[in-house]
């Protein structure tokens, strides 16, 4: 009887079985794609995470919307702050069997995770701006960046300047390592360009005042307050004044702020989709992100929405389920019929806003700067 039961239950078994497979002919299951994201949901970065978090789940939704083929499942790993975090973050995603990862915002958790990727590595696309130097040695892309580096930034600004054509330019960096950094960049840019550059340090104000350049391009932070309170006169005379993303303020308050008049800066620039302003201001409640101190927010937003979507749409175009795939998938992706990534990974489509000083010492946005 047993025996007569239990080939009953294989037939059954066996006429389901065809009946999924002729299921499974007619409609082919969707394929999966597991996406982990190393969030910031603690330290100085811990805002950040709810952001990432909302702002995946809206790509998720938006693709569920619009009748994607790709099921996407969304892992949330908060990154930490310490090299033990970072490998226990790494092994976690790992062990979800992550298919593609979001980095962390942050350039010294994103270098020590890329160490934990180097056998067979799973693509890794980075939504924020990190350094340049992360340790990648492979030749073949498998991190991804859709913001700019930093040393990309210097060299639009040095491109920007060059056209300009000043017969002398003068670059004043603080000590910083990243100041210092950009400082060589930017002079290694215009000379390039054919263009002469002179680099002095923000604490050399009495040698600094005799010089008389055509630009000059400052760099630095806090010491820019006291730069302006001591060169005052001396700004006021330079042709052209430039200034980074670090230095960009409201400095109306301030006896030399009419001495900006005419300053300019190049900020990174991310395309915000109509619509994603109030869906994310609504997923966060908060609707503040809305305003002018907002635009940091809506750019992590954004690009952390843009990375989701992007995995999903390479997964399509994998020919196989398996990381070489789909890291080729990725770095062969597109937006308006250009490539997003560069050889290197590096984004490609740079875009950035031109601010332009007023006598009242506050800024706003004159233009868009698109490099060659």
């Amino acid at each position: 009887m047993r025996k007569v039961r239990n080939i009953a239950i294989a037939a059954l078994i066996g006429v389901g079985g065809l009946y999924l497979v002729s299921m499974g002919s007619a409609k082919p299951l969707a394929p999966g794609l597991r996406v982990g994201v190393l969030v910031s949901d603690s330290g100085e970065l811990g805002f950040a995470g709810s952001i990432q978090r909302a702002a995946a789940r809206l790509a998720v939704s938006d693709l569920v919307d619009q009748r994607s083929s790709v099921k996407v499942e969304l892992s949330f790993v908060d990154v930490g702050s310490t090299e033990s975090d970072y490998a226990r973050a790494f092994a976690k995603l790992k062990a979800l069997r992550s298919d593609v990862i979001l980095a962390p915002i942050e350039s010294d958790s994103a270098s020590s995770l890329v160490d934990f990727n180097t056998k067979n590595p799973v693509p890794i696309i980075a939504p924020s701006s990190l350094q340049d130097d992360l340790g990648i040695s492979s030749t073949k892309p498998w991190f991804f960046r859709l913001a700019t580096s930093p040393s990309q930034d210097s060299y639009a600004l040095s491109e920007f300047i060059s056209k300009s054509k000043p017969e002398s330019t003068l670059i004043v960096s603080s000590s910083l390592d990243s100041s210092r950094a950009q400082m060589k960049s930017i002079a290694f840019g215009l000379a390039m360009s054919g263009q002469r550059a002179q680099t002095m340090n923000i604490k050399d104000a009495k040698a600094i005042a005799k010089i008389r350049p055509e630009a000059l391009v400052l760099l630095s932070m806090e010491e820019s307050l006291s730069f302006f309170t001591a060169l005052e006169g001396w700004v006021e005379q330079v042709p052209q004044v430039y200034l980074v993303p670090s230095n960009l303020a409201d400095y109306s308050l301030y006896p030399w702020a009419g001495s900006l008049k005419g300053a300019l800066a190049l900020s990174p620039r991310t395309d915000i989709e109509p619509g994603f302003k109030s869906d994310l201001a609504k997923a966060l409640g908060n609707q503040a992100i809305l305003g002018p101190r907002g635009t940091g927010v809506l750019a992590l937003g954004q690009r952390t929405y843009d990375a989701v979507k992007l995995a999903a749409e390479a997964r399509l175009k994998a020919k196989k389920d398996s990381p070489e795939e789909l890291r080729v998938a990725i770095s062969m992706a597109l937006k308006g019929g250009m490539k997003v990534f560069n050889k290197q990974g590096f984004f490609e489509l740079r875009e950035y806003s031109v601010s332009r000083y007023g006598s009242s010492g506050t800024f706003n946005q004159s233009s868009i700067y698109r490099p060659n």
